[in-house]
């Protein structure tokens, strides 16, 4: 009797054995069928960010041989409206670059998920990154986005053509009116075809801008409505650019509608303009595509005004909610974020990196370019005032009127008096949505 239950309980043991053999087999075969992954990650920005992300992906594709990676890569025009039409057939890449305007908007739709898991298990590894350089990425202590680099609202500008005009580099602490005087007297200088300003600079960051030199924010603090109560500040902006473009001195509508957000198109790559508004990460790209040196200033103070400028996240990696491989896709950004093989390549295009051994590791061996953008992050540091609270959902939408607005009001289909309170009334109508 003894050896018929030996014998019943080794069978038992045996077909357990044999089950969970053929468990692990079964496993295998599925990480098998399952072995390679594919990312989509989606960014925008110039041919040169084009050209270093995609080497970067190769590498992140020899380093990790299970992992391809399908790159969407566009301008910033029209990457907002493929991202939101992406969303809504719920069909975003696994990995979207993000910007601090539009990342509220993502997460309050739950577009976009929290990483902390993924710091936790070790897969994102911020250890090496200081609280100042990623706590913009932070909503309710939840993690939705990584900083990819530090960024500060700049003027580039190209030293040859002032000193030919006889025109002093900018220092700090220079005003408003010291900058349209010297746009006037660059623009005198070179005559028909080259513009002392390239084109009316009345976006909405800049007017942003100029709001906290008048310690005023652009939204409540409830982001339902704009922060300042009447169309003074507004006015008083655009009547700036506006005579700088009535005069001649800013390049016309039908220049600058050339461009289209391409920096290798921009006036100061060919010589049409001697300064450009723009983010400081952008001189590396900007120097490339003009093929010679070119330097960035602050922009122009207020006199007893506030610091205006502040330290910025460039642009953000996000991992969509909807991805299948989010584990996948935040090994990509600690890939980007701390391999000193992959930020080489990159040369800090998007920003002063964000990992200190990163930075250590990139300043000493960056060209002309990246180093200026290295001490123009310093500089305004000392310049600057806290970065804002994240925008509020409709930010983007924000963004996108006020340009059009403001194209409307360069052709002369507005007033500015008509156009500050047009676009009063539908921003606020849009950030009502909020409450």
């Amino acid at each position: 009797m003894k050896s018929f239950s030996k014998f019943i309980s080794f069978m038992i043991i045996l077909v357990l054995l044999l089950g969970l053999a053929a468990g692990c087999s079964s496993e295998k075969t599925a990480e098998g069928e399952d072995g390679e992954i594919t990312l989509r990650v989606a960014w925008w920005g110039s041919q040169d960010r084009h050209d270093k992300t995609k080497k970067v992906i190769k590498l992140f594709e020899e380093k990790n041989p299970n992992i391809k990676i399908t790159p969407e890569f566009t301008g910033w025009d029209g990457y907002w409206e493929k991202l939101a039409t992406a969303a809504a057939g719920k069909n975003l890449a696994d990995v979207i670059q993000m910007d601090y305007r539009y990342l509220m908007e993502y997460v309050d739709r739950g577009l976009i998920e929290d990483l902390n898991s993924f710091v936790d298990s070790g897969a994102l590894n911020l250890d090496d990154v200081g609280e100042a350089y990623i706590e913009g990425g932070y909503v309710d202590d939840k993690l939705y986005a990584v900083n990819l680099g530090t960024n500060a609202l700049a003027m580039a500008y190209d030293p040859a053509m002032f000193k030919k005009a006889g025109v002093e580099p900018f220092k700090p602490g220079y005003t408003w009116e010291e900058y349209a005087e010297a746009a006037k007297k660059l623009k005198d200088q070179f005559g028909d075809g080259v513009y002392g300003v390239e084109g009316a600079k009345n976006s909405l960051g800049n007017f942003q801008y100029y709001l906290r030199q008048h310690d005023i924010e652009l939204y409540n603090e409830e982001g339902t409505a704009l922060g300042y109560e009447d169309d003074k500040l507004l006015v008083e902006f655009l009547n700036y650019w506006d005579e700088l473009l009535k005069d001649g001195v800013a390049a016309p509508p039908d220049v600058t509608a050339a461009v289209q957000g391409r920096l290798e198109e921009e006036l100061i790559v060919h010589e049409k303009a001697p300064t450009l508004w723009f983010n400081s990460n952008q001189i590396v790209a900007l120097q490339g595509a003009a093929g010679r040196e070119l330097k960035l200033a602050l922009l122009p103070s207020l006199p007893e005004g506030k610091e205006g400028l502040y330290l910025k996240p460039s642009q953000f990696f996000s991992v969509s909610k909807e991805s299948k491989h989010k584990e996948a896709a935040a090994k990509f950004i600690d890939f980007i974020t701390n391999d000193l093989e992959a930020n080489e390549i990159l040369a800090a295009e998007r920003g002063v990196p964000i990992a200190a051994k990163v930075r250590d590791n990139l300043k000493p061996q960056v060209d002309d370019a990246a180093r200026e953008m290295f001490d123009y992050v310093e500089l305004a540091e000392q310049h600057s005032s806290p970065i804002y609270p994240p925008e509020p959902s409709g930010a983007g939408e924000l963004d996108a009127l006020f340009t059009r607005l403001a194209e409307q009001l360069n052709f002369g289909e507005f007033t500015t008096e008509e156009m500050a309170k047009t676009f009063r009334s539908e921003a606020n109508k849009i950030l009502a949505k909020n409450k």
